[in-house]
């Protein structure tokens, strides 16, 4: 346990991503707003990025986790049963040990052992699905889980409450651009492009954005802009990003994470990016048009569902991640200079998301965990 413990608190239970920490957050926010006298115990799993997220949040309370992510594999399988079981060990502990009166999860393979220890302890329970196609841990914990809160709508999940996906306050683009882009070493008054794949990065897609700057039409059409690129934290891709940028003279603010995403919404004119739930969320609330470039390898494809309803609204577009970047770039280069020389055309597609952007998912979430938890 790392951080100040109090009795009569709520467990936020997820990890292995800042997409699963975050949404906790908003909803412990939120609470604290409310003036609620619950206390937030965040439950997360062992990877860097996860102590990373939960270090930077003032005063928190955290334990990792032994769970594991589920593999087809033999071996796979039988370290996410290992890992599983511990974990769910180690949350009932946890919710004995600090009085524990609710439990929310966020899903995945940290927030499953979380809703099945509180099942086997009477604790009252709910279940946050972020992405469109529910994982198998999401649709065993739905059943389990007293609550259950869903982002997208036609899961198929059972009981599920349709809501928005919980923004913590720090990823609210709520910043004038020029402000935004003055906080982040940017020049003002020039748009702004955001390449991110949130917060584990992805080396296909900085590999494609340095072939895709590399392609003299690409560098003609960001003559008058700037690039704020988060990389991820993989050794070395923050350097070799920038000097692509710096190869093709783009001007380019490269790091590998950023925590307070809300500026960086609040700076970008369009985006580059991923497609996981988080991210869709803070293009969709912020009014970004984005290109979003799914995760090719989940077999349900749940990011590129998670994409569509902004697509369908007009306010995004969607490429293929071939891995390779040269295939990569073939999908992806005309669609973003299109949009980086159409000002008339982002606009409208800014109009689109404002206009179709959902509810904050962490105010019923919090309402649930006053009422669920005292």
């Amino acid at each position: 346990m790392q951080g100040s413990t109090a009795a009569g608190t709520l467990l936020l239970a997820g990890g292995g991503s800042g997409g699963h920490i975050y949404p906790n957050m908003a909803v412990a926010e939120r609470l604290a707003a409310a003036g609620s006298r619950l206390r937030p115990i965040y439950a997360v799993s062992e990877r860097g990025i996860d102590r990373t997220v939960c270090e930077a949040i003032d005063g928190a309370a955290w334990a990792a986790m032994p769970a594991q992510p589920m593999a087809m594999s033999p071996g796979g399988l039988w370290r996410w049963w290992q890992g599983y079981r511990a974990a769910t060990d180690a949350c009932a502990a946890l919710l004995r040990d600090q009085g524990v009166t609710a439990v929310i999860s966020t899903g995945g393979y940290v927030g499953g052992p979380a809703v099945a220890a509180a099942s086997k302890l009477g604790v009252p329970s709910c279940l946050i699905n972020l992405d469109a196609v529910p994982g198998k841990a999401n649709r065993w914990s739905a059943r389990q889980a007293d609550e259950v809160f869903t982002a997208y709508d036609g899961t198929g999940l059972p009981r599920a409450q349709h809501v928005g996906v919980p923004l913590r306050d720090a990823s609210r683009a709520t910043l004038k651009a020029a402000t935004a882009r003055h906080q982040l070493g940017l020049t003002p008054g020039r748009p702004t492009l955001l390449v991110t794949a949130g917060s584990q990065g992805a080396t296909s897609i900085n590999a494609a954005m340095a072939e895709l700057v590399s392609r003299t039409v690409a560098r003609r059409a960001l003559q008058t802009w700037e690039v704020i690129h988060l990389t991820g934290s993989a050794e070395g891709e923050a350097t070799r990003a920038a000097e692509a940028y710096a190869r093709v003279g783009v001007r380019a603010v490269v790091q590998p994470f950023y925590a307070a995403m809300g500026v960086a919404w609040s700076a970008a004119e369009l985006a580059v990016c991923r497609a996981g739930a988080g991210t869709v969320a803070e293009a969709w609330a912020s009014g970004t048009p984005a290109v979003f470039l799914p995760y090719p390898h989940h077999r349900d494809q749940h990011q590129r569902h998670n994409a569509e309803p902004l697509v369908r609204a007009g306010g995004a577009l969607l490429a293929e991640d071939h891995v390779d970047p040269i295939p990569t770039v073939g999908g992806l280069l005309g669609r973003v200079v299109e949009l980086l020389s159409n000002a008339a055309r982002r606009e409208s597609m800014r109009q689109s998301l404002l206009r179709s952007r959902p509810s904050d998912g962490a105010e019923a979430v919090a309402r649930w965990a006053m009422g669920a938890g005292g």
